[in-house]
């Protein structure tokens, strides 16, 4: 058991923690000898790290939150509860070489914690609500490749795959990406679309690499010709310009504002039931122009800004030092709710979990905080907003309402 526990541990420090491991573990959990025979496996884990210092509480703070920020699910234990149990299993010293070992090893403790927890809770949970939000999963790599004969590709299912274009171009799926190859005689332009609980990862024939979240899209040529290097956008896209002065590249967001780059990373917020345009630079320089028929409205932005613009107002607000990380943290597999407002918040599971969110008026006063990932089961978020002081209720498998 020692080495297997060993084992399992590894593969949850470095992200390879499967659901066959996470249900493996849960039985070991289960086991009345558990406690006895887990213990000192951690207790050796940490007899083998070097010392590097006292391990502070701050440092153990740090560990929990990381491992918050991973664990799948589950209720933390009171801080009273957490700090002896891990006094009593290793030396408090802080560690450089056995690092997963600490993290395992908290993650562990807490997960034994949660567990119970989730024993305890999943008796008292009203069998059509745990029917319920099983249904509801998170969102997935997936999209509607449109090609310019009208024909369409569902892209969900194809993983490594080849698709034949008009005039000898070829797109192909690379470990869930989709891939350019070749040069077209003609102009052909192709539209990827993802619904709600969708994202897609693609890469233009100039190299640009393009992030499509939930309910969103991009309209773009096969292969560049001309001056310049257009595409449409609709929803929420980030994009990694390739660098190419001579011939510039241009986005068409919503047909209300203009982008102007030579090379940079910046994401697009661009959703119709956002309000605004929201730009926001990460890497390089960018020209928003809010109207590309009145060249005189527009601004520069630098690295941390963001732009706002809204349709019908050619005003464009410029706001510095943004948190580039946390708009584009999507991206990334998370949904960071720091300093986001409950609806936006809500805007934001609705598209990923394909979910209708209603208001009993008026809209609760609640504070989200932290961040979440956007691979936890919908059950698992509806706890999350429990613990924030929110109250709802579900009706059917995907209409939830917010109460006041």
């Amino acid at each position: 058991m020692n080495s297997r526990l060993q084992h399992l541990l590894e593969q949850w420090s470095n992200d390879q923690f499967t659901e066959a491991d996470k249900q493996e573990l849960i039985e070991m959990l289960r086991s009345a000898s558990a406690e006895r025979e887990i213990i000192p496996v951690l207790q050796d884990m940490w007899e083998k790290t070097e010392d590097e210092g006292l391990f502070s509480e701050e440092h153990q703070q740090t560990i929990i939150k990381n491992i918050l920020d991973r664990y799948p699910a589950g209720e933390l234990p009171d801080k009273k509860e957490i700090v002896p149990t891990m006094y009593a299993i290793h030396r408090t010293h802080f560690i450089r070489r056995w690092r997963w070992a600490v993290a395992s090893s908290v993650a562990l403790i807490i997960g034994i914690g949660a567990y119970y927890w989730y024993q305890h809770m999943q008796g008292k949970r009203p069998v059509d609500m745990v029917q319920s939000t099983t249904r509801v999963q998170p969102g997935q790599n997936g999209a509607l490749l449109t090609l310019s004969n009208g024909s369409q590709v569902l892209l969900d299912t194809l993983q490594n795959g080849r698709i034949v274009l008009q005039g000898g171009v070829v797109a192909r799926i690379r470990n869930g990406i989709l891939l350019y190859e070749g040069t077209g005689s003609e102009v052909q332009y192709n539209t990827i679309s993802t619904p709600k609980g969708r994202q897609f990862q693609l890469q233009l024939s100039d190299g640009t690499n393009v992030w499509l979240n939930a309910e969103s899209s991009i309209r773009y040529p096969v292969t560049f010709a001309g001056n310049e290097r257009l595409v449409r956008i609709i929803g929420e896209v980030f994009l990694e310009v390739a660098q190419n002065p001579s011939i510039p590249f241009r986005v068409d967001v919503n047909g209300s504002t203009w982008l102007e780059v030579l090379g940079t990373s910046f994401n697009v917020n661009a959703y119709e039931n956002e309000g605004a345009i929201r730009t926001t630079l990460q890497e390089g320089s960018l020209r928003v122009v809010g109207d590309r028929f009145n060249g005189h409205l527009q601004k520069v932005l630098s690295p941390g800004q963001q732009a706002l613009t809204t349709k019908g107002n050619a005003d464009i607000r410029v706001f510095d030092d943004v948190n580039a990380a946390s708009v584009t943290a999507w991206k990334d597999g998370v949904f960071d709710f720091n300093n986001v407002p409950l609806e936006e918040a809500m805007r934001q599971l609705a598209r990923w979990y394909d979910i209708e969110v209603v208001y009993q008026q008026p809209v609760p006063k609640v504070q989200l905080g932290g961040t979440i990932k956007r691979s936890l089961p919908f059950a698992d978020v509806l706890y999350f907003l429990g613990k924030v002081g929110l109250h709802y209720k579900l009706e059917g498998n995907r209409r939830l309402i917010v109460l006041p």
